[in-house]
This record gives structure tokens, sequence and C-alpha cells, in this order.
């Protein structure tokens, strides 16, 4: 049934608000590193490393001489989060038969979680392949709707350059599937009574671990172009773009939310509108970003 624009008023409906089919999972956020509170500044968050130069030696011969480590620092900014503004006028308020404030305020709230899902992935998607310290690679698989679908010899292949990056800690290790490429691994799994290394629950489908990584799942996040490079926050799509399932070492990664500003405009205080109107747009700064170049890669659908 096709929807019409506008909104039933009080005489002719009770208020039924249709539920969003959006996918909101974010729950990969959960795993992003932690700033030190004392690295938090007002211009944004502070880092050092020191340059490891410590050397081993076998049977040496000769005295020591000891050697200055020195360091690197760098400076991540913040970014500023920010949801379009919403009106709502003193004639909806009193015509409508649910409570329109309160609902723009959660979708409001649903939109900010979105964007910063969005805003989140294209901030740990490598630009583009870097050997040896971000890997973007290809799918192989069969046809499927002008891509190539993921199979379990890409992910073995993507695992084994990842272990090539020697990444310290094993439980660091995350793995953010887009839908279309889970919907590959269960095809695949479905068609093979041998074993191999993914597990769905069977009553949620939800993916699980694979070796190292710590799976996790959501409608869509990075898409790169045919030349392989990743697509702006944003950026209309164009041909030959294909969506990818993203890695990310923790330990390599930086998530700051500051305090969720509600900025609201009171109905009240418009005094010279003839139907007055309040305003609500939600207003934070925050941060996600690379420490460092290293420990991050990307799994694309091939084109067909």
């Amino acid at each position: 049934m096709a929807e019409q624009d506008g909104l039933w008023l009080v005489p002719y409906i009770e208020p039924q608000l249709l539920e969003e089919a959006v996918n909101y999972n974010d729950d990969f956020i959960a795993a992003l590193g932690k700033p030190d509170a004392k690295a938090i500044g007002k211009d944004g968050i502070y880092f050092n490393k020191l340059n490891n130069n410590v050397g081993f030696k076998v049977n040496a011969s000769t005295d020591f001489t000891p050697a200055q480590m020195t360091g690197k620092k760098n400076m991540v900014p913040w970014d500023k989060l920010d949801t379009t503004p919403t009106n709502i006028t003193d004639k909806e308020m009193r015509a409508l038969a649910f409570d329109k404030e309160s609902e723009v305020r959660k979708k409001q709230m649903a939109a900010w979680k979105l964007g910063v899902r969005g805003y989140t992935v294209s901030k740990i998607a490598p630009k583009q392949h870097a050997s040896g310290k971000m890997p973007v690679i290809r799918t192989t698989g069969e046809v499927i709707n002008g891509r190539k679908r993921l199979k379990s010899q890409d992910l073995y292949n993507f695992y084994e350059e990842i272990e090539a990056l020697k990444l310290a800690d094993p439980n660091g290790f995350h793995f953010v599937l887009n839908s279309t490429h889970r919907a590959d691994l269960m095809y695949e799994k479905s068609k093979t009574s041998n074993h191999w290394d993914i597990e769905f629950d069977p009553i949620t489908g939800k993916v699980k671990r694979f070796y190292k990584f710590n799976l996790w799942e959501n409608l869509d996040t990075a898409n790169y172009t045919a030349e392989g490079v990743l697509k702006s926050l944003g950026s209309l799509p164009t041909e030959g773009d294909q969506s990818a399932s993203v890695f990310f070492y923790a330990p390599n990664t930086v998530y700051h939310i500051e305090d969720l500003l509600v900025l609201y405009k009171e109905m009240k205080t418009d005094t010279r509108s003839v139907d007055p109107q309040s305003e609500i747009r939600l207003h934070t700064y925050g941060l996600c970003d690379k420490k460092q170049e290293h420990g991050f890669g990307a799994l694309v659908s091939d084109n067909a």
C-alpha cells in the first residue's frame, strides 16, 4: 500500500507510528579503543609513541652502547557531529493524536546513532590497500547481482594477510561483516558438510568467532570504488562501487564522544510566528580515528 505525504489528524485515526526499517546495529563501536582521560584536551586527543629501537644480540663479544629511545607525538582534532534541526509548530501539536515533539526527539537520536555508525566505519576503514600495513583484497566467489560472492577461501586469505601484520594483542582482532558477506558465508556453509571454522547461531543467524577474529555484523559498512579507493562518507554511489567488510585492530583505534547536547528552542520563546514553533537538533564533538596507519583492512566484493 502506497504511503502519502502528511499525517492523519485526531478525528481520523488513533496514533500508530510505523517503525523505521533501518539497521541501527552499532555494537562493534564498543570494541574501539578508549583514550586516557588525561589525554583529552579542548582541541582533541593527544598521543605519544616511543620508537622501539631495542636490539637483541647472541654471544655478544663487545661492550654495549646504550641508545636514546626517541618518540613521536601527534594530536587528533575533534570532529563536530550534528543532526539537522527539526521544527514543530503549535498547530501540529494541537491537531495530532500523538506527541510529535516526543517522537521527533526519538527520530533525532536514531538519526544521530546511525550517523555516528557511518562516521565510525568510514574513519577505521583503510583509504586504500597498503601492503604490510592495511590490506584491502577482493572476493573471488561466484557472481551474484553484479558482484562476486565472498567465499571461505577469501576469508582465509584475508586472515593470512592480517596475521602477517604481526599485531601483538590477539584479543584486539575485530572484523565487521556486512550483510551480503554474511549471507555469502551462510550460503557456502549450507552447500557443504565439511567443517570449517566459522559458526552461525542456528536461531538468530548471528555470526560467531573465526579463529582470532571477533566477528560483528552490520547492514552495511564501507564502500570502495572500482579502483579500490574508500568512498567518502555521504558520497553518491557510482558504477563499480562495492561494499566491504572491515577489519580493525582495537589497540590502534580511538573513539570518544564528548557530552551530547540537545539544542532546543522552546515554543514559548517564539513571539513572532503566527503558529509558534519549537526547534530541536543534536550537537557534540567526537572523535574516531586510527592512532597509526597499521592494523586495519577491508575485504571488498569484486565486480562481476
